[in-house]
């Protein structure tokens, strides 16, 4: 009795040692497992959106330039084809030749205004003046013109030279007309004139900026050639 007592005390014993080394055992699995477990990291990948054609077009169509800056440019390449075009120096100096011959004019009309039956003699622009010698109520008077107000001064009066007069009493035309015809003729612009006897025929003969003479005769207001 007490044999069979002892018999299955052991196996129980046996038994309950089993089973604990079971529980042990799985406990120890799962805390390896729960060891061995890592934390997942969480990776985030950014992947760039490729432009849709329609974003494309759009980025394309702003970034195109406006035609303001071409028109600026071409304003600009204008401006220095007009710098360093030398026909614009041609016109400043036509310009500038107009307006010495348009004051010469002028001049001319101011001395006929106050000497309306005068016949000019001699006619100078070297000097700071314009420098006329005329011939008015059987004087002479050599008269400056200023050349921007064109007033009249210095007015001196000498005797009359017969062959002056000679001259003078050929005259048909207009002193004015005759300073046209030559610069016409000849391409310049008056700066002498002098009324002479060229081979019987009363001329003025009449000296331009280019350097060359016309001869214009006084009755007929012609070109002619003195040595004919």
């Amino acid at each position: 009795m007490n044999s069979r007592w002892n018999n299955s005390s052991a196996l129980l014993s046996v038994a309950a040692v089993s089973a604990l080394a079971l529980t042990s055992c799985a406990s120890d699995e799962l805390g390896a497992e729960d060891d061995d477990a890592q934390p997942t990291a969480t990776v985030t990948e950014t992947v760039e959106a490729e432009p849709t054609e329609e974003s494309t077009e759009d980025a394309s169509e702003t970034a195109e330039p406006t035609g303001e800056p071409t028109e600026t440019a071409d304003a600009t390449e204008t401006d220095d084809a007009a710098t360093d075009d030398p026909s614009s120096d041609d016109s400043a100096t036509d310009d500038s030749a107009a307006s010495d011959e348009d004051a010469i004019y002028q001049a001319v009309d101011a001395v006929e205004q106050e000497y309306p039956d005068a016949v000019v003699l001699d006619f100078d622009t070297e000097s700071s003046y314009y420098e006329f010698t005329i011939l008015d109520s059987g004087s002479e008077w050599e008269l400056d013109v200023d050349r921007e107000s064109f007033e009249i001064s210095n007015t001196e009066e000498d005797d009359v030279d017969s062959d002056d007069q000679r001259n003078a009493d050929a005259v048909e035309i207009e002193f004015a007309d005759a300073l046209r015809t030559a610069a016409e003729e000849a391409d310049g612009t008056p700066e002498q004139a002098e009324l002479d006897d060229e081979n019987g025929t009363v001329t003025w003969e009449i000296e331009l900026d280019n350097g060359s003479e016309v001869y214009v005769d006084v009755a007929s207001g012609e070109v002619v050639n003195p040595g004919s």
